[in-house]
């Protein structure tokens, strides 16, 4: 969805064997922070419970959540739109003129208020087969490049194995591309 096609610089992986401890070694709670050089990717799988698959990208301008059928944009200013939370913390007087200052220089004017509008773009199943074909047949009719290539399949299949890999050993593992192995 990024337009990357590169295996993490690193992943660090939890995970436990909650629901289904019948004798697989594999956990059905994982999770997994991935380092794909200064942009961390966080995923997880849950097999004890039925769960949508939601992708969310969280960036200055606000959020962009990705889910089977649909792309939700809910844009957000950038800009304070309460008061710090960890106020309270401070002494009273202090606390209560912050709020005062606060208030004053952000409350917006009656009938001023932002109208902050999000959209939503709905439509065919992402994980549908059809398109996936399609657009496979299209590229071998065409002598053009597919999607997901080889390149592509291996950068997938290898944060997975990063992934499994950190869960066993309990550690974090980076990826080193000179000698082909994950190390920890």
């Amino acid at each position: 969805m990024l337009g990357w096609n590169a295996p993490p610089k690193k992943a660090m992986a939890l995970g436990a064997i909650l629901r289904f401890p019948d004798g697989r070694n594999m956990p059905d709670v994982h999770a997994t922070l991935f380092d794909y050089g200064g942009a961390p990717v966080y995923l997880r799988l849950n097999l004890g419970c039925e769960t949508p698959e939601i992708y969310r990208f969280q960036g200055s301008k606000g959020i962009l959540e990705v889910t089977e059928f649909t792309i939700t944009y809910f844009p957000q200013s950038g800009e304070d739109e309460s008061p710090s939370y960890y106020t309270y913390g401070y002494p009273q007087a202090m606390r209560e003129a912050y709020f005062k200052k606060w208030h004053e220089e952000h409350d917006p004017k009656p009938g001023k208020e932002p109208m902050k509008e999000g959209f939503t773009f709905r439509g065919e199943s992402w994980d549908a087969e059809k398109p996936h074909l399609w657009r496979f047949f299209q590229g071998v009719r065409n002598h053009q490049q597919v999607t997901e290539d080889t390149v592509f399949g291996h950068n997938a299949a290898l944060a997975c194995h990063m992934a499994n890999e950190s869960y066993f050993r309990k550690a974090a593992v980076t990826w080193d591309a000179a000698s082909n192995t994950i190390k920890s």
